[in-house]
């Protein structure tokens, strides 16, 4: 790992973290690679029974970093690689969800776009009362990847998806604890310790046990949401050529806007 994706380890508790010390701690695609690479390294890990997993300590991420300089060199790639570079996101997504111990997001600030879909692949999330959620694909002229269609969907039901990511709804931690998309709000500051609390709290209890019942969880909830978006990485694809997309990121460059 690097210094900006970092596992800690406390006992039956890793955290997996990601911080940029600024870029509204986007996600940018070398960032994804390490973070695919820190979830797999508990694949065969039979010692940890949950996983916390933070951001910065005043945004948990603004999303896909669109400044990245993958974009301009995008265009001359052979369709090959630049479908290899689309199943990033989507491959993040299936190594958080595929996790066996028990996942825990901690959210401070702003959680937007691929931000948003990492929380969502996980199992519990506590959030700073200062948190936002967002997705503003659609603002940028693309679509909400990654898997996670259906995964909100299932989490806080088809109309509050709908306008999230077709009405450009924000929600504040009230909102997003009534719709069930958060499982606890703290004061800000807080959503780190207060998941580790309850990490710890699920590594007392009987290890393979809680690892059964997640899957049948995952299984039963979320068992059709890689079939369901199984295209994900090919539109993404589609929509990183299209004119608005290009529109959008240069308007947002000129700004000098994060992903």
């Amino acid at each position: 790992m690097s210094q900006t994706v970092t596992i800690e380890r406390r006992g039956a508790v890793a955290i997996i973290r990601f911080d940029r010390k600024g870029r509204a701690n986007a996600l940018s695609f070398s960032i994804m690679r390490e973070l695919i690479a820190a979830a797999r390294q508990f694949e065969d890990d039979a010692e940890i029974a949950a996983i916390v997993v933070a951001g910065a300590q005043q945004v948990f991420s603004g999303g896909m970093d669109l400044k990245d300089e993958v974009w301009d060199e995008l265009p001359s790639l052979p369709v090959g690689e630049r479908r290899k570079i689309a199943a990033q996101g989507p491959r993040l997504a299936r190594a958080f969800m595929s996790l066996e111990p028990v996942t825990i997001v901690a959210v401070e600030g702003p959680c937007f776009a691929g931000g948003m879909a990492l929380a969502a692949m996980c199992d519990f999330r506590i959030a700073a009362d200062n948190a936002t959620f967002a997705a503003p694909e659609v603002a940028v002229g693309l679509n909400m990847a990654w898997h996670s269609v259906p995964r909100l969907v299932r989490l806080v039901g088809v109309q509050a998806t709908r306008r999230l990511l077709l009405a450009g709804a924000r929600w504040d931690t009230a909102e997003a604890a009534r719709l069930g998309f958060l499982d606890e709000v703290v004061p800000p500051g807080q959503a780190e310790p207060a998941a580790l609390a309850m990490a710890e709290r699920i590594a007392a209890r009987p290890r393979v046990a809680a690892r059964m019942v997640k899957r049948a969880i995952e299984a039963t909830m979320h068992g059709g949401d890689i079939a369901w978006s199984t295209a994900d990485g090919e539109l993404q694809l589609l929509n990183w050529q299209s004119d608005e997309f290009a529109s959008a990121r240069k308007s947002l460059r000129s700004r000098g806007a994060k992903g």
